[in-house]
């Protein structure tokens, strides 16, 4: 017979871990620090030149940023000539040396003497000079007090219309009140060595661009075409001379040299 057995019973063992589990997680604890020592080491290979002394290498080795040296060598060339060739002799060049014509020296006043240099552009005094009411030389007095010996040329390009010098030069006057020219203005220039004044008469008042002593260029303007002074209507009074105050026709002379 039989009798059942009272009490506690003992727990049972625990059941063995077996070794491959165990040996999983020693390997999952070493991964990790496996990995950072990777990354450890790929920086300092990164980072370091790969041509760089190791700390075990005793070689003395060249720094890989030092300067390469120049190995390049260069072989002399030579030409052969033949028997038969002719040497040339090179014409020696020549040149004549030009030397600049002298400035004139012409008094102004106020200023005493004043050097000109000569002038290597001629231009019209105004952009239209086909436009003219009256020539050079002997005509009727169109008004009370006009000439019947016409000194200049009238060009009558509209008033308020730019007037120009009609070359380098000085400007030995400029005036509102220049009697029966009205508001004038004169400028001497050298033109090929000679001594020509240009006279800008009948103005307009205030529009007197220069003054006296300035030099201009040919082309720049020195006032407005108005009908200041003997005029009987809008135009700009042109009067040339030389050095001995002769007028001649400036109309003339200018379309001789400007064409």
């Amino acid at each position: 017979m039989t009798f059942p057995q009272h009490g506690r019973r003992a727990a049972p063992a625990a059941p063995a871990r077996p070794r491959q589990t165990r040996r999983s997680a020693i390997t999952r604890q070493a991964l990790p620090m496996l990995a950072m020592g990777f990354v450890g080491a790929m920086l300092v290979a990164t980072s370091v030149p790969a041509l760089a002394v190791t700390a075990t290498d005793s070689t003395a080795r060249a720094s890989v940023y030092a300067p390469v040296e120049d190995t390049v060598t260069f072989t002399p060339q030579h030409v052969e000539v033949g028997a038969d060739a002719v040497e040339a002799e090179l014409a020696a060049e020549s040149y004549d040396v030009v030397q600049a014509p002298p400035p004139i020296v012409s008094q102004v006043a106020g200023l005493g003497s004043v050097s000109i240099i000569e002038s290597d552009r001629i231009v019209w005094p105004v952009q239209s000079p086909d436009r003219r009411s009256d020539g050079f030389g002997p005509r009727d007095a169109p008004c009370a007090g006009c000439s019947t010996a016409h000194d200049g040329v009238d060009f009558t390009p509209g008033e308020g219309t730019p007037v120009m010098s009609i070359a380098d030069g000085v400007v030995v006057k400029a005036t509102e009140n220049g009697g029966g020219l009205g508001v004038n203005v004169e400028v001497e220039h050298n033109i090929g060595g000679e001594l020509i004044t240009s006279s800008y008469a009948h103005m307009q008042f205030g529009s007197i661009a220069v003054s006296v002593g300035q030099r201009v260029t040919a082309g720049q303007q020195v006032g407005n075409v108005g009908n200041t002074g003997q005029s009987t209507g809008p135009h700009m009074h042109l009067e040339m001379f030389g050095a001995d105050g002769v007028r001649f026709d400036g109309f003339a002379w200018l379309g001789a040299r400007i064409g």
